[in-house]
């Protein structure tokens, strides 16, 4: 059997998914042939999987987030409000030019 398809085949040879035919095929198969024996070697040792902790936010870095959003929401009502009033007023005033 080719080498392609024992390769695709180890990840179920490795978790005995495979029928007893496919199984002997894959055994004799690895016996042979290095290159698919080193890679099941790698395949079937577990991975390390490192887990990185998430930063934890206190209490007062949320009241912190909280205060910046009403500051900026003041702040754009603010502006749009400004932007609408001289709006208002330049149309206002085009009216009384003509």
């Amino acid at each position: 059997m080719k080498c392609s398809l024992i390769r695709d085949l180890l990840p179920l040879y490795i978790e005995g998914d495979c029928s007893q035919n496919t199984n002997k095929v894959v055994a004799d198969h690895l016996e042979g042939c290095s290159n698919c024996r080193e890679l099941y070697e790698l395949m079937k040792s577990p991975i390390e999987i490192k887990v990185i902790d998430q930063p934890v936010t206190t209490e007062s870095q949320v009241k912190n987030n909280e205060l910046w959003k009403r500051y900026y929401g003041r702040l754009i009502l603010k502006g749009a409000g400004l932007f609408f009033f001289v709006y208002i007023t330049i149309v206002i005033l085009m009216a009384l030019i003509k």
